[in-house]
């Protein structure tokens, strides 16, 4: 099975999602900043991230997109975000990673039920093989 890394600032959020996760049968690494995210990196490569769009602090879920874009360009990535407060699922489904937008698969709103997460891990990891 795949290993996942979650990165989430709300303990809520990271425990539900490794629940529906791991219920599937993969393992989970969590962390609660873009920063730890990054330490974990350096010392195992997992085969999916789910990441939050915003953190306090200076790096964001959308640097750690970023970065993360150019150190792991095959590296499928989750974004959760309330920016569909603003912009449509739509609109943010259709950014073009080329067009200079947050280089992700997949930006699902928050709160995610876990069946959708899980849908949606699924498919990225299938779609990777």
């Amino acid at each position: 099975m795949a290993h996942i890394l979650l990165v989430d600032d709300d303990p809520e959020v990271i425990a539900g999602n490794a629940e529906a996760i791991e219920s599937l049968g993969h393992s989970v690494s969590r962390t609660s900043t873009p920063a730890e995210a990054v330490e974990i990196l350096r010392e195992e490569t997992p085969d999916l991230v789910v990441l939050e769009a915003i953190f306090g602090g200076e790096f964001t879920g959308i640097d750690l997109a970023n970065a993360l874009a150019e150190s792991h360009p095959d590296l499928p990535l989750i974004m959760l975000t309330k920016a569909d407060e603003e912009l449509s699922a739509e609109e943010l489904a259709g950014q073009d990673r080329d067009q200079g937008w947050v280089p992700v698969q997949r930006y699902l709103a928050k709160p995610i039920l876990s069946d959708v997460l899980t849908y949606e891990i699924e498919h990225l990891l299938s779609s990777a093989q």
